[in-house]
């Protein structure tokens, strides 16, 4: 009995270990058997659209708001870090001093995920940490520049204020660094409404376009040591190597795969594709994805977009949706956890089952013992 219960412990410890966690930055290896996305042999005038291997995906003009390929683009899915362009786009009119300094703290570098490297009490610039956080998608940053305007609250309210203005009526940011969460959720139509937004944006739109960066060193708090800084890249990888791209922002997470946003501009039209839940190959099918909108000489137009003034919402609208949290708490709560961010009850569901049985498995043992301490004094009382 003692065997059963101890075996049955190292069986759930061993699932806890090995089950994979939800905030890491890049995507595992495809699993045998798994469809895999691949570029299509054509791309040119008249071919049919790439179809990536996802939940939902659109492409089209992000001016007119146009979509030439629309599926799926208002099923709401967790964003991963494409959520960081909302939280640049509400924090960078509240830290509009490029030089202001944010001294970083031990929470910073303890979050999950992508991190640049912040070292505690290490004072960095709010223009650095914008760096680090767009290019490099570092979580670090992002709570650093969440705590810098006001507090992580403070921060995720003026995220949820700033979706509102934008019209994207089915988003909804619970952190500023995009980890998962039951109660963070967006559709690949309100990442266009973004990705407007964060275009006409010329400050952002520098540092999405900043291909390499020179992150600072510091001084160890602990040791004095001092440590030298070192070369960021853009991880989006839009800039400088698509025709006319002007970047925007990937994510991951194992709960929300693949999530991408890309935009590029030629001949004066400015194209943007947009995927959430991409299983594999994420930019490449955005990459794809754009090309082909490019390469078509009479595209037709599927569906629209409200983007820019047109997605705005009424000052009626703004007053009923208000909620008393500024970014829709009545809609968060009418909205069940499988749909504000797919596989996120799953994920849940998968981290409370071995913890059950890990509980169950310490009663098994507890009363294996106490068993067997009776036995013992019963042996012994009749020995």
């Amino acid at each position: 009995m003692i065997a059963a219960a101890v075996l049955t412990l190292l069986l759930v410890v061993s699932q806890l270990a090995l089950s994979p966690g939800t905030s890491q930055a890049q995507p595992e290896e495809t699993k045998k058997g798994e469809k895999i996305y691949v570029t299509p042999d054509n791309l040119g005038d008249g071919a049919k659209p790439p179809q990536p291997v996802g939940t939902s995906w659109l492409v089209g003009d992000l001016d007119t708001g146009e979509l030439q390929v629309a599926q799926n683009i208002d099923k709401k899915h967790a964003p991963a870090s494409t959520i960081k362009l909302l939280t640049a786009l509400a924090l960078v009119d509240v830290l509009d001093d490029p030089k202001q300094k944010v001294t970083a703290e031990f929470e910073d570098m303890e979050i999950d995920g992508t991190k640049v490297g912040l070292m505690q009490k290490n004072d960095y610039t709010v223009d650095t940490l914008f760096h680090a956080m767009l290019m490099s998608s570092a979580n670090d940053a992002a709570n650093a520049l969440g705590r810098a305007a006001g507090g992580q609250e403070k921060a995720v309210a003026l995220m949820n204020e700033k979706a509102q203005a934008l019209g994207m009526t089915n988003t909804r940011a619970a952190n500023t660094s995009g980890l998962d969460d039951p109660n963070q959720y967006t559709t690949v139509a309100d990442m266009m409404k973004l990705a407007w937004a964060v275009t006409k944006n010329p400050r952002l739109m520098e540092i999405i376009g900043t291909q390499t960066y020179k992150f600072p060193g510091g001084t160890n708090p602990e040791t004095k040591k001092k440590f030298k800084g070192y070369e960021i890249q853009n991880h989006t990888k839009i800039v400088g190597r698509v025709d006319g791209g002007l970047g925007l922002k990937n994510g991951y997470t194992t709960t929300a795969k693949g999530s991408f946003i890309a935009v590029a501009e030629r001949d004066g039209r400015t194209v943007v594709s947009a995927l959430l839940g991409a299983e594999n190959n994420s930019r490449q099918a955005a990459v794809d994805l754009l090309e082909w909108d490019f390469a078509q000489t009479s595209p037709q137009t599927v569906t629209t977009v409200p983007v820019g003034a047109a997605a705005a919402p009424t000052p009626t609208e703004t007053a009923s949706g208000s909620g008393g949290d500024a970014g829709g708490a009545a809609d968060a709560d009418a909205v069940s956890a499988t749909e504000a961010a797919q596989g996120s009850s799953t994920v849940t569901a998968i981290g409370i089952l071995p913890l059950a049985l890990l509980g169950g498995g310490v009663l098994l043992l507890v009363a294996a013992i106490v068993f067997w301490v009776r036995l013992r004094k019963r042996h012994r009382a009749l020995s």
